[in-house]
């Protein structure tokens, strides 16, 4: 099993791609340009990429850190 710095390191290095520029674990997801269509196209691209299904409850993740919290709990 991955270690949550590897989530993390992947997690925002591919947000990096989407917006530009290297986000902060703190930062709101919104405030990095990240609404509910880009969330959702990101979706599929983080299922495939972490291997995982993501459920419901990616909707309540509003910052980068919880993200990387929600898809690394997921990983296999």
């Amino acid at each position: 099993m991955d270690n949550i710095e590897e989530t993390q390191t992947q997690v925002i290095d591919y947000l990096a791609k989407i917006v530009g520029s290297k986000p902060h674990l703190d930062d709101s997801l919104a405030m990095i340009g990240i609404d509910s269509v880009a969330m959702a196209e990101m979706t599929f691209d983080l299922e495939k990429r972490f291997s995982i299904k993501i459920d419901d409850e990616i909707l309540d993740v509003e910052s980068v850190g919880q993200l990387v919290q929600y898809l690394h709990e997921r990983k296999p």
